[in-house]
């Protein structure tokens, strides 16, 4: 496909280059500092944006802490929970906390002696190592069915003064709900690395496959995580899919048990806003646009007037008469815009008094066909009435009577005849059209007329080959059933002769029918398709009007042409869809 840009004139260049430059310059310079400005600025609120996500997930890890500190102090200070967990360590949580413990996602419940024996846990688990004394917080490495997990405890002593009797530990095992969790809190990655020997492995998002592992880090990156215990944040974080910090989550002992990640995603805007380069180009862009555009934009108001009296033009061409174009000038174009419009006044006037006068010969066409019609069809009622007055009468024979009956069968008979043709010519059938041979419909039609009656010449001259026509069989041949009806009726009293053609010429194909009658006076062709117009003594003056309709309700054209010989010559013609060798 190809597009025809309008031409511009000198002016409309000049003023382009001059636009362009004004414009580019200026942007150039200004693109530099500001694709510096806004990606430097852009980068370090990223930066801050998910560092405090990251603690954000840092806190909501200490508040599963906090929570179990403080449901451990309250189960601490309650005499009568303090004789039942003597009484029967096992039962921990009470039936009534049980509930609590849930909602706080506290899914872990144990009870140490003082000498650090375990008496009870409520989940099969084995802990890597145990809190320091004095400590009331911890995030320690578990072991449940062979897989290592993080646990988030808080530590109580029972009872809280004096020499405690038992250590009450209440916590939560994390694993993948946990990431989902915080995922859904921050909105950004959340992955949860445990130490695994040296390396450090992601259990919870493999989703029952291979755990990941930790991505390749710089050394200054690990050395700020494992020895300085400080969180490390990456523009390339997870093979450079994320924007990123690596968080360090220490144990009780002060070792590095796992690495939180939280990162969000590199992708979309904040790539283009970050990219020096992708944006200082993009300025440059839009400052060569904007150039162009206001270039274009006064070349146009210069040649606005001009651009008016085109759409007027182009309106008025497509039949628009109600268009006109706005006069804002004084000079030339000023003047060629009035002229335009009293142009379109007068053509407005005239289209208007065509569709008055096409609305008068329509009303007149309609009550015509209408007079044409009714006296049609008073004749044979005026038979019908007085053949059944006199089979009234009680003198009338049985001879009589059977005639009188005939006769009002035969107009009655006459009188639907009538009426079906107009029905004909007024809502032909839809066509179903199909691919067919265009002398078919015409020798089916020939071969019923011909039936029963004597002998006629008929001299046949198809050359129309295998050409195909897009047709429907039965109402061409009720339009020739009509046309040859017509040429046997002409040629009464004569030795009939019919000549039947076919041609292929300039992408159609036409047949034709010429018979040897009188012919057609010249003075009369124009009306030869009109409905109910007849040279004859009996008949409607329906056939040819009815042949007409069908013949173009299947895409074809029926006409009244110079016959060869002395006769009536009458032709259609048809689209060729296709064309064989036989």
């Amino acid at each position: 496909m190809t597009f025809n840009l309008p031409r511009l004139g000198r002016l409309q260049r000049k003023v382009l280059l001059a636009a362009s430059t004004i414009v580019l310059l200026p942007m150039l310079a200004a693109g530099w500092f500001a694709s510096e400005w806004v990606s430097t600025n852009f980068e370090n609120r990223l930066e801050q944006w998910v560092t405090e996500a990251a603690r954000a997930n840092l806190n909501w890890l200490q508040a599963y802490q906090n929570d179990a500190v403080m449901l451990g102090r309250v189960l601490s200070d309650d005499p009568v929970y303090r004789q039942r967990l003597n009484e029967q360590p096992e039962e921990a949580i009470p039936q009534s906390v049980r509930r609590i413990a849930q909602e706080l996602g506290i899914n872990l419940v144990q009870v140490y002696t003082p000498d650090l024996r375990l008496v009870y846990s409520s989940l099969p688990i084995e802990m890597g190592t145990l809190w320091e004394p004095g400590q009331t917080e911890a995030v320690l490495k578990v072991t449940r069915r062979n897989r290592s997990m993080i646990a988030a405890i808080g530590i109580t002593p029972v009872p809280r003064q004096g020499a405690p009797r038992y250590y009450l530990v209440l916590g939560s095992v994390l694993g993948q709900d946990f990431t989902k969790e915080l995922e859904q809190l921050t909105g950004m990655q959340t992955r949860l690395y445990l130490r695994q020997g040296k390396r450090y492995l992601d259990f919870f998002s493999a989703d029952g496959g291979a755990a990941r592992p930790l991505p390749a880090l710089p050394a200054e990156a690990l050395e700020r995580l494992e020895k300085g215990k400080k969180p490390w944040y990456g523009t390339h974080a997870e093979d450079g899919q994320y924007r990123g910090v690596y968080t360090p989550i220490v144990d009780s002992s002060g070792h590095v048990e796992a690495i939180m990640f939280s990162g969000l995603e590199r992708r979309g805007v904040q790539e283009f806003l970050t990219n020096r380069l992708t944006m200082f180009l993009s300025i440059t862009l839009i400052g060569l646009v904007l150039g162009a555009l206001t270039g274009l934009l006064l070349s146009r108001l210069v040649l606005r007037p001009l651009g008016y009296l085109r759409d007027g033009v182009l309106q008025l061409g497509g039949q628009n008469f109600n268009a006109s174009v706005p006069i804002d000038t004084d000079d030339e174009l000023g003047d060629l815009a009035k002229a335009f419009n009293a142009m379109a006044a007068r053509l407005r006037e005239a289209r208007d008094e065509q569709a008055r006068r096409f609305q008068r010969d329509k009303l007149a066409a309609l009550g015509e066909l209408s007079a044409s019609l009714a006296h049609e069809i008073r004749n044979p009622l005026g038979v019908i009435n007085a053949s059944a007055a006199l089979l009234d009468r009680p003198d009338q024979d049985e001879a009589r009577r059977a005639q009188l009956a005939r006769m009002i069968r035969e107009e009655s008979q006459r009188v639907s005849n009538l009426v079906q043709d107009f029905l004909h010519l007024s809502r032909p059938r839809q066509p179903a059209l199909a691919a067919i041979d265009p002398a078919a419909p015409l020798e089916r039609a020939l071969e019923l007329a011909l039936a029963g009656r004597a002998p006629v010449k008929v001299t046949k001259k198809f050359r129309h080959g295998g050409a195909r026509i897009q047709g429907d069989v039965a109402l061409l041949q009720q339009a020739w059933g009509n046309i040859l009806g017509n040429a046997l009726q002409a040629m009464d009293g004569r030795e009939p002769e019919l000549l039947l053609e076919s041609l292929v010429e300039n992408g159609a194909v036409w047949l034709a029918v010429e018979d040897n009658g009188p012919g057609i006076a010249v003075e009369i062709m124009p009306r030869l398709f009109e409905p109910f117009f007849t040279t004859k003594d009996q008949g409607t003056g329906l056939g040819l009007s009815i042949a007409h309709a069908l013949v173009e309700a299947n895409g074809g054209r029926l006409e009244a042409v110079p016959p060869v010989g002395k006769g009536a010559r009458f032709r259609m013609r048809f689209p060729l869809i296709e064309e064989t060798q036989r």
